[in-house]
């Protein structure tokens, strides 16, 4: 565990994603990892091709800059993907779903 002597500091930068340090190709590579898993599987379940994530093109066209949800909504759209948003007590479904 660390322990940080705060009276040591005159300030605190708190919210470091994109402001001070380059974080965009971090969250591309982590959006590419849970789209194509998603995607792959559809291919899969349904016999279509799959077309992988694009974490320069997708990912600035449909994600960066939004808020996550209207991200992801964003992309999946991109593709002819419609998904309802779940609420709080909705059962899990599958992919296929």
């Amino acid at each position: 565990m660390v322990i940080i002597d705060v009276g040591r500091f005159g300030a605190f930068v708190l919210d470091l994603d994109g402001v001070i340090t380059r974080t965009a190709s971090i969250h591309a590579r982590a959006w590419k990892q849970l789209f194509d898993q998603f995607l792959a599987q559809r291919a899969a379940q349904s016999a279509t091709p799959f077309l992988p994530f694009d974490p320069e093109t997708d990912y600035r066209r449909y994600v960066d800059g939004k808020p996550r949800i209207v991200g992801l909504q964003s992309f999946l759209v991109s593709r002819g993907i419609n998904v309802r948003l779940r609420e709080p007590g909705d059962r899990p479904r599958s992919v296929a779903d």
